[in-house]
């Protein structure tokens, strides 16, 4: 059967909508004051496919215990998931599990987080999921006034403290919200490093523009390579990749198709193709694709199912998630947080991943956004 290379291109790498890329990050500057007369709110699935936001008892905490206002939480798979679902049981699966915020009560001064560091209340912290704990480290399923707090779809939340909290003051408000991204991308990037020895010298292209792709060129590019070439179809996408990191992009919808994107990236490399390609598509047609683009000695890896994000990927996802979920280890998460410090310092603009902002509120409008995969990362913030 005689198929074009070029439509098989484009099959592969169009697969995420523009992103809306024209606001500015938020910030929250003054650290809040705790007075202990504050209303709770939290965002309750009160029926399928509708959150009610409704005011509950902030509670008290125990000796081992601090008390977070929550400033911010991205909108992940399993929160579509559990939005979509016709039939739960009470409120049993928390949503609202990618979050931050600020410590505005400890249960005991002599408390740390996975690093050991003494928290204090001002700190700025995320809850991490790793393996022998509770996703995200909530303090079990309270009620305050009939009400059970749902993660971090609320303006408070109560945390144990211990090995899954990280103090992230160095961290601003959008890398902190990134963070889950940011560890299943940076990962398996630093995977595919030992794996395939990849060195400054080497040349890797990133196939797909997407938030999988995007975040795979920022952590490349704080690994120290510098020969990144960011192929997709979308000027605007392109634009970006140019802005985390990639120095030559190709728009694969060149009416030469596949021999003009070969010739090109000869003409970038100085002759050669690429040692590594990371396919951020989840076409049956990427890996294919994706080898056309490498040394014979080169190699692919795959990234286009590790966020599940979309219908795509939703199938893949559950299938392949181990029991309880998938959780990092304590070195994973050092890794992840190097690189988003190495991010801010080569002035990267991670916030523009978050390219759908709402207010709690607003987390219907959330939700629904995220299932038609508008742009590519949705959060819901408190103000």
């Amino acid at each position: 059967m005689d198929i074009k290379i070029d439509d098989i291109v484009k099959q592969v790498l169009s697969e995420v909508g523009t992103p809306k890329v024209d606001k500015t990050p938020f910030t929250l500057e003054r650290k809040p004051v705790f007075t202990g007369k504050e209303t709770g709110r939290t965002a309750v699935l009160s029926s399928p496919e509708n959150y009610e936001v409704k005011d509950c008892e902030i509670p008290k905490i125990s000796g081992k215990e601090i008390l977070v206002q929550v400033e911010g939480c991205c909108v992940s798979p399993s929160d579509t998931a559990e939005f979509m679902k016709e039939k739960r049981i009470g409120q049993a699966v928390f949503t609202g599990q990618q979050g931050t915020g600020v410590i505005v009560k400890l249960g005991s001064p002599a408390l740390q987080d996975a690093k050991g560091n003494t928290l204090k209340v001002g700190d700025r912290i995320v809850a991490v999921k790793k393996a022998g704990g509770s996703a995200s480290s909530f303090s079990g399923n309270r009620m305050h006034s009939g009400i059970m707090s749902n993660g971090w779809f609320s303006n408070y939340i109560v945390l144990q403290a211990g090995n899954q909290i990280y103090q992230v003051n160095d961290l601003d408000l959008e890398s902190r919200l990134l963070t889950e991204t940011a560890i299943a991308v940076n990962s398996a990037v630093q995977r595919a490093e030992k794996l395939n020895h990849l060195e400054d010298t080497k040349k890797v292209i990133v196939l797909g523009c997407g938030l999988e792709g995007l975040t795979a060129i920022a952590a490349l590019k704080c690994m120290g390579i510098r020969q990144i070439i960011a192929i997709d179809g979308s000027e605007t996408r392109l634009k970006l990749a140019k802005e985390f990191g990639a120095p030559e992009v190709i728009d694969y919808r060149d009416k030469k198709g596949m021999p003009a994107i070969l010739e090109k990236i000869k003409k970038y490399t100085g002759g050669t193709l690429a040692d590594t390609v990371f396919q951020c598509t989840t076409s049956s047609l990427g890996r294919s694709t994706a080898k056309r683009l490498i040394k014979p000695s080169g190699s692919v890896c795959e990234l286009g199912y590790i966020l599940g994000r979309g219908k795509a990927t939703a199938k893949f996802y559950e299938e392949t998630m181990p029991s309880g979920g998938r959780f990092y280890s304590s070195r994973d998460y050092e890794e992840c947080f190097s690189f988003l410090k190495k991010a801010q310092e080569k002035e990267i603009p991670l916030y523009k991943l978050i390219t759908h902002r709402y207010l709690l509120p607003q987390i219907n409008e959330a939700h629904w956004a995220a299932i038609r995969e508008e742009g590519l990362l949705v959060s819901v913030f408190n103000r």
